[in-house]
């Protein structure tokens, strides 16, 4: 397959990877390092265009840049350096560019979204990852009644809302970004525990709420399945 970053597409056959796991800092790291060759163009300057094109795909300030080296998973990368040179004589070009992911997993590019409808407590759904690490859910509650201290556990990790949430309002667990919203409000000070995982394969979610409330609500759990 292609590569692309950031939507400039590389021919497979003109590049090499190479990937690289490191502890860094006391956390697991990911750099890819890309070298490739610049072939078939008609002038030094039409090379040069293209080389910065590649420059300029990633960023160097922030993890924006989207990779993708397999089939319908992607990282989030910076550019950590960039050489490149061209010969003139042949009019051909060579770089190397070095990236480092913001986090060691390669994650899908699409979202799995499975609907869960709350009609007591607890109350359970089964949901998967085929991916080979655990997955991060983000999961949104629509109270179809006023919910007191509503929380969702994987059977090892629980997150809790230590509140009540109104009927209609959406309550939001977002374990990518680690924290909690109610209404677009930032509610994380108020949450107690640890933010459930998904996989890799099936994990039971179970939701509870405290007697005084509606057992109620309509909830989607969202996640990317995610690769080492």
């Amino acid at each position: 397959m292609a590569i692309t970053l950031n939507g400039l597409v590389l021919d497979d056959m003109l590049v090499s990877v190479r990937e690289q796991h490191e502890e860094v800092g006391g956390r697991d790291a990911r750099t890819i390092e890309i070298a490739g060759l610049i072939p078939d163009e008609r002038s030094v300057a039409a090379i040069e265009t293209r080389l910065d094109a590649l420059l300029e795909a990633a960023s160097a300030a922030d993890y924006s840049a989207e990779l993708s080296i397999r089939a319908g998973r992607r990282l989030m990368v910076r550019r950590a350096a960039f050489r490149r040179a061209v010969q003139r004589a042949s009019l051909t070009g060579s770089f190397t560019l070095r990236l480092e992911a913001r986090t060691p997993f390669e994650e899908a590019m699409n979202v799995t979204e499975i609907p869960w409808a709350i009609m007591e407590t607890p109350s359970t759904r089964v949901v998967a990852s085929t991916g080979t690490a655990f997955a991060q859910p983000v999961i949104r509650l629509r109270a179809g009644g006023t919910l007191v201290q509503p929380a969702v556990s994987d059977g090892k990790r629980r997150i809790e809302y230590d509140g009540v949430v109104g009927e209609g309002s959406v309550l939001l667990f977002d374990a990518v970004h680690a924290r909690v919203l109610l209404e677009d409000e930032d509610v994380t000070p108020y949450a107690l525990g640890e933010f459930p995982r998904i996989g890799p394969g099936e994990t039971t979610l179970t939701f509870t709420d405290e007697p005084a409330g509606a057992h109620r609500a309509e909830a989607a759990v969202a996640y990317r399945d995610r690769w080492w």
